[in-house]
């Protein structure tokens, strides 16, 4: 959870890149890490349930219609994410990894490896 890496972070001695001192790049990993929760997992999980765990409970695949509403709902948060986080930079925060980015890492991994993509 995202309450556990902050305090992991905080505890230990790591990198100032994990969770910057800058208070600008702080916020900016703090303002991800924030909209991911209602974007980017909200969806990609919204995704799964309707691709893959509706139908599995079921036995009945959903209508197209429904799968492509939940298709495009990640598509925007996407979108969102690579024009208000990323722009034109290497990671969220500036140019090193920070925990937005493994948060980010995390999320993007689950719909792009879930059976989802797999065509289950």
């Amino acid at each position: 959870s995202i309450a556990i890496l902050l305090y992991l972070v905080q505890k230990f001695k790591t990198p100032d890149h994990w969770y910057p001192s800058d208070l600008q790049k702080r916020a900016r990993v703090d303002e991800y890490l924030s909209w991911q929760h209602a974007n980017i997992r909200a969806k990609g999980s919204k995704l799964f349930l309707t691709k893959v765990l509706l139908p599995l409970l079921t036995g009945q695949p959903l209508p197209p219609e429904k799968l492509e509403f939940a298709t495009e709902e990640l598509n925007v948060a996407l979108k969102q994410f690579e024009e208000k986080f990323l722009q034109d930079k290497p990671f969220i925060a500036g140019s090193e990894i920070s925990l937005a980015d493994l948060v980010a890492l995390v999320e993007l991994m689950q719909v792009s490896t879930s059976p989802s993509s797999a065509g289950y």
